[in-house]
């Protein structure tokens, strides 16, 4: 069977922004690269810039602008080509054969090959390499076997140069997603030969060679990322030469900056900020595939607990969100969000504080004078909003006494991976437009999740889910997974849905900002 895409043609196409479309286009563009400049935040340092080890939004936003994919996801939630302009899959959905486009160059000027492709997906799969997306290749015929140690020779991989500008790729069984994940930064291609004269340090500046639109130029720790046009990109890109990428920790100074003119487009508003900013005409919504939930350390008591974890889901009220962050945001039913198959409003646990006080009895837990359990959360005012309304339903409700523990992002990362805390607050965007993103981030062999629960059973039914073709089924299918993380196990509680709330100068004519929270430059465009 062919399946050659060809795509969509990426330009200012006078998209609109809110409900319908991650786009902004608010004028003309198409002017040629002109020396100007443009600025946005992220939150916090980034933990690296290794395409193969990145695992957080902040650093996603850099990566999107610096490499790119085989394939893309457009603002449709649709695969396109990238460095690959053609495909076949196989009959029998197991075989795929990429065509590199053949006018692709590094930064450095070295044509791009397929065995950049089967350097760097070899050494996410490594062992040695501890990448938290290893997982995502692992239906790639002996991938988990060898990420595990019982596979040896990477050349027994189901990834293969066929020639410099073909690259195949067996799968161990059909994946109905597996298209997408190309797309995703953690296969970006690497060329092998940057590593091995720079070792650790090929990812700083002047040293990473890149294939994106941009550049990076320099780099001041805790400040500033500065990105510079890449000459030798192959695509179309806009009018912009330099971007800078501010590291503001503080939402209050963050808008400051914003006002100032220091800072043209400022996602991921803060509670605080929206309130008192809906009625400005810069402050857009994009869509986005986000689900923020309350998770469980399962190997902690007292939530190793399944009827102490039904109780405390059944204590929140989920309507009260609204009234804790003063905006739109959506209570959470299912785990997968809305716009994607699989989503339910009639998944989860209800708010029932009659049975969540059967639910704490059944437990055993006796919660005496002086206990408390701990919750940790991202130094964010949204977040520390969400902690304390948690804390109030839980105290009123349960009598149960939450000690609330606030960490700086990258801090709150290192507590997550140590999985320090009994509760934690936790968000997930989705990595590609298919609620297999949303599952398998709950496989036993995932690197993402933090909750400290493996189940057999739910791998083998994820398999099941991700073979079948038939939508209906399928949808079943997560259905039934759904209802065993949030009602049998209960080791999650999704709280909300969460669009991406911006700020955007009017001199900002194109950007994207697409629902897996992918901020495109490269079609970039200002004004004076």
């Amino acid at each position: 069977m062919n399946n050659k895409f060809l795509g969509l043609i990426w330009g200012v196409l006078g998209l609109f922004l809110c409900n319908s479309s991650a786009w902004a286009d608010v004028g003309s563009s198409g002017a040629a690269p002109s020396g100007k400049r443009f600025a946005f935040r992220i939150r916090g340092e980034v933990r690296t810039l290794d395409w193969n080890k990145a695992y957080t939004q902040g650093e996603g936003n850099l990566l999107t602008n610096l490499m790119e994919g085989l394939v893309a996801v457009n603002s449709q939630n649709e695969v396109e080509p990238a460095l690959a302009s053609s495909w076949d899959i196989s009959l029998d959905r197991k075989v795929y054969t990429f065509k590199l486009r053949r006018d692709v160059k590094w930064s450095d000027g070295v044509p791009l090959k397929a065995q950049d492709f089967v350097f760097s997906w070899k050494r996410l799969l490594s062992p040695m390499t501890a990448a938290p997306y290893a997982y995502f290749l692992f239906d790639v015929e002996g991938a988990e076997d060898y990420n595990k140690g019982k596979l040896q020779d990477s050349s027994q991989l189901g990834i293969k140069a066929l020639d410099d500008w073909t690259l195949e790729v067996r799968l161990k069984q059909p994946v109905a997603h597996w298209i997408f994940l190309p797309a995703f930064w953690v296969t970006f291609p690497l060329r092998q030969d940057v590593i091995e004269k720079y070792g650790n340090a090929w990812e700083t500046p002047g040293r990473m060679v890149v294939l994106g639109p941009y550049f990076i130029e320099s780099h001041d720790v805790d400040s500033k990322w500065v990105l510079r046009a890449n000459r030798s990109y192959y695509g179309i890109r806009g009018n912009v030469d330099e971007i800078t990428a501010w590291i503001v920790k503080e939402d209050p100074q963050a808008l400051s900056l914003y006002e100032a003119g220091q800072i043209d487009f400022l996602a991921d508003l803060s509670t605080k900020d929206t309130k008192n900013l809906r009625s400005r005409p810069e402050l857009k919504a994009f869509p986005q595939l986000k689900t923020v939930y309350l998770g469980f350390s399962t190997d902690k008591y007292p939530v190793s607990n399944v009827h102490f974890r039904r109780a405390i889901a059944m204590a929140i009220n989920k309507n009260r969100i609204r009234e804790v962050l003063f905006s739109d945001f959506q209570p959470a039913s299912s785990f997968v969000p809305p716009g994607m198959l699989g989503h339910s409003t009639s998944q989860g646990l209800p708010f029932d504080v009659i049975q969540a006080k059967q639910e704490l009895k059944a437990s055993g837990v006796d919660l005496s004078p002086g206990f408390a359990l701990d919750y940790i959360y991202p130094d964010w005012d949204k977040s520390e909003a969400v902690a304390q309304w948690i804390q109030s339903d839980l105290k009123e409700n349960l009598k149960l006494d939450l000690k609330l523990q606030k960490f700086e992002n990258k801090a709150f990362r290192s507590q997550l991976d140590m999985q320090a805390s009994s509760l934690f607050e936790a968000s997930w965007t989705a990595d590609y437009p298919d609620p297999d993103t949303f599952v398998s981030l709950f496989l036993g062999t995932s690197g993402n999740s933090h909750i400290s629960w493996k189940n057999p059973q739910f791998d083998e039914s994820v398999q099941k889910a991700r073979q079948t073709r038939a939508r209906v089924e399928r949808e079943q299918l997560y259905f039934q997974l759904q209802n065993v993380l949030l009602n049998d196990e209960a080791v999650l509680v999704p709280l909300y849905y969460e669009p991406n709330l911006a700020l955007i100068k009017p001199r900002v004519k194109t950007i994207e900002l697409n629902s897996l929270g992918y901020l495109y430059l490269r079609r970039l465009n200002v004004g004076t």
